[in-house]
């Protein structure tokens, strides 16, 4: 597959593969999530994490409907409108969006779906809040938001009780095609991204280092060091 090393130099756990894949194409970077979620069920990798930034694109999750989207907007712009086999319904995907998909074998944790979007939740919200941004998982509502606005997205699948899909995180990237759509198939909501937040944009580089440790400080303390299993031969 055409997909950078593990990435060096960050602070993880050493049972937790972690992928920079950079700026890709969102059909392109599925199919090499997809390979490695094969690899995953079938015990030849660690649980791992794929961080990523998209090229502008819709995505469409399994409950999402047409009417949520202005369309002509989105194909004045050449941007793709794709149907996706996660969990949720609309958003948006650009540069400068960090988007993590995490595939982790709840299997050998705990199979509780429920549970594992809680810890993503945490995970996203420690990660920003560790870059100055006062996140907060939602009380009434999935995602992850900042006085009222969402700035993370949580969409997942499950396959053989290893997780995919995953949680997309508005760092440095454009929030105005999010005003074309009804993001999450909810009217209403209002998106704001951490450079809108703090006036400043974010170092990438950084924003990805502070993702990654959270998430493995986060998984090992909503599952335990004992489930962080070695690769299986």
């Amino acid at each position: 597959m055409n997909i950078s090393s593990p990435t060096a130099g960050l602070t993880i756990s050493s049972k937790m593969d972690i992928y920079d894949m950079g700026l890709r194409d969102y059909r392109e970077s599925l199919l090499q999530q997809t390979a490695l979620l094969e690899k995953r069920i079938k015990g030849l990798v660690p649980d791992t994490l794929i961080m990523t930034e998209h090229l502008p694109v819709v995505t469409l999750g399994r409950l999402a409907g047409e009417g949520d989207i202005d369309r002509a907007f989105f194909d004045s712009r050449g941007v793709d409108i794709l149907r996706t086999g996660r969990g949720g319904k609309n958003t948006f995907h650009g540069p400068g969006q960090l988007v993590l998909y995490p595939l982790i074998d709840l299997s050998l944790k705990k199979k509780d779906v429920s549970f594992y979007i809680d810890t993503l939740e945490r995970a996203a919200a420690g990660a920003l809040n560790a870059l100055g941004v006062p996140a907060s998982p939602g009380e009434s509502a999935r995602g992850v938001w900042v006085e009222g606005r969402k700035i993370a997205f949580i969409g997942i699948a499950v396959k053989k009780w290893v997780t995919y899909h995953g949680v997309a995180v508005n760092i440095n990237n454009d929030t105005e095609p999010f005003t074309h759509m009804n993001p999450c198939g909810e009217s209403g909501i209002r998106v704001i991204s951490a450079r809108e937040c703090l006036g400043r944009r974010l170092d990438m580089a950084e924003a990805k280092s502070v993702f990654s440790r959270k998430f493995a400080e986060e998984l090992e303390a909503s599952y335990g060091p004992e489930n962080a299993v070695p690769v299986r031969r």
